[in-house]
């Protein structure tokens, strides 16, 4: 009866290690008008995307910026942007997606 209760607990505490949310939010900091984009070609234009996530506190990716995002997609003019964060007990990640031409 011991042995189930430790597993049951065991189960619990990975479960809630292993769990986590995501969420996308505006960028607060670089906002832009948009009311000129057509947000329906969205999906024509191209898109590139930047990462950074850590474990505890070290971080295991760098660069989550814009320029970085717009490099990997070899855009030249970001026309919209979106960062999204993935946050869990022990790490997370956020990321910007940029659109553009």
């Amino acid at each position: 009866m011991k042995s189930i209760f430790k597993l049951s607990i065991a189960s619990i505490a990975v479960m809630f290690l292993a769990t986590g949310c995501t969420y996308r939010n505006s960028i607060g900091v670089s906002q832009v008008d948009i009311s000129k984009t057509d947000m329906s070609k969205i999906s024509t234009l191209k898109s590139g995307e930047a990462c950074q996530s850590w474990f505890l506190i070290f971080p295991t990716g760098f660069d989550s910026t814009a320029r970085q995002a717009a490099k990997n997609g070899n855009i030249s003019k970001i026309v919209y942007q979106e960062a999204s964060d993935t946050n869990f007990i022990l790490g997370g990640s956020h990321c910007i997606k940029v659109y553009g031409n």
